[in-house]
């Protein structure tokens, strides 16, 4: 089973391609294998150290189980284990969470990458129970906890990952989000959560990569991060900065990002375009070709359209003139 040791660097939480014109819900074969397997040999030739399916930017809400497998499959495939893959396994429940464990687990995925039910509001005993009874289910499959409040009505205090610390063996890393709301407060709990968890590797986003080096230091290994699918060589560099300690490079790598135009209008209102927002500045940059968004999750509101398109094609600019 993979360990903590084994996740280090970037993990890429990537887009599911759709073919042309198949966004719509009659489509049930919507996904573009082939777009997949560039896309995976690229970000992994480009030197990312995980790929984490079927998230959020993944549409893991959008796709049938019968897609997400096909997907899946092709991404294990091209990497011919050269980085752990993490398929996305969400659910509204824990036996529907653990069937399709044990089905990407026969295609030879040796993570999931799993959030909290989506139903009640969970408590840090029934959230730590969940955990603890997919490592009974499928005791050799390494788990990423998808650890976003925005979505999981969970804050995943330092309460929780002391829970999974005692009680659920498989959890060997985590996207790690903390206060989206308290932006110069938001991994606070990032080293106390550490301490609670010793055997998960713990993965802030990119562009708090700096504020979690300054609390942890070298205990972080890797970061989380959609942009990367944009075109990987800033956070490329910003991971060689992470390993190197070298806190000056960091600083300069996000001065370039932070000048770069905001992706997002209105943060409050991200939960309502997330989808949209990852797949049209994916587009904008043409790195990946990620295709349209799917049903339900395809309105968009004018300017942040334009915003997202903005930003897309500004990050590629930046790759090209700086970082290729």
């Amino acid at each position: 089973m993979l360990t903590k040791d084994d996740i280090r660097g970037i993990s890429a939480m990537i887009p599911t391609p759709c073919k042309e014109g198949q966004g719509g819900w009659q489509y049930e074969d919507s996904v573009d294998l082939g777009e997949t397997a560039r896309m995976t040999e690229l970000l992994i030739s480009a030197g990312v150290g995980s790929i984490a399916a079927n998230g959020t930017t993944g549409e893991c809400a959008a796709l049938t189980l019968e897609e997400k497998l096909a997907f899946t499959r092709t991404i294990v495939e091209v990497a011919r284990g050269r980085v752990p893959v993490f398929a996305g396994i969400t659910t509204l429940g824990t036996k529907e969470t653990v069937r399709q464990m044990k089905k990407f687990r026969e295609l030879g995925v040796q993570g999931g990458f799993v959030g909290l039910p989506l139903w009640q509001t969970p408590t840090i005993t029934n959230s730590v129970q969940f955990y603890a009874d997919l490592a009974e289910a499928v005791p050799d499959m390494g788990l990423m906890v998808y650890a976003n409040p925005l979505f999981f009505k969970s804050t995943f205090p330092v309460e929780f990952w002391a829970g999974v610390g005692k009680h659920c063996p498989t959890v060997i890393t985590c996207k790690y989000v903390g206060n989206l709301f308290d932006p110069q407060n938001m991994l606070k709990d990032l080293p106390a959560s550490m301490d609670a968890a010793p055997q998960v590797q713990f993965l802030p986003i990119d562009f708090a990569a700096p504020m979690a080096y300054n609390l942890v230091g070298d205990r972080l290994k890797g970061v989380w991060s959609t942009s990367c699918v944009m075109g990987p060589e800033p956070i490329v560099e910003l991971q060689k900065a992470i390993d190197a300690g070298d806190k000056a490079r960091m600083g300069e790598i996000m001065h370039d990002l932070h000048s770069l135009p905001n992706a997002i209008p209105d943060f409050k209102d991200l939960a309502k375009y997330n989808v949209q927002v990852e797949k049209l500045r994916c587009n904008a940059a043409g790195y990946i070709n990620a295709g349209p968004c799917r049903a339900p999750y395809q309105d968009i509101p004018d300017d942040w359209r334009f915003a997202t398109e903005s930003s897309g094609k500004a990050w590629a600019e930046l790759c090209k003139r700086k970082y290729r």
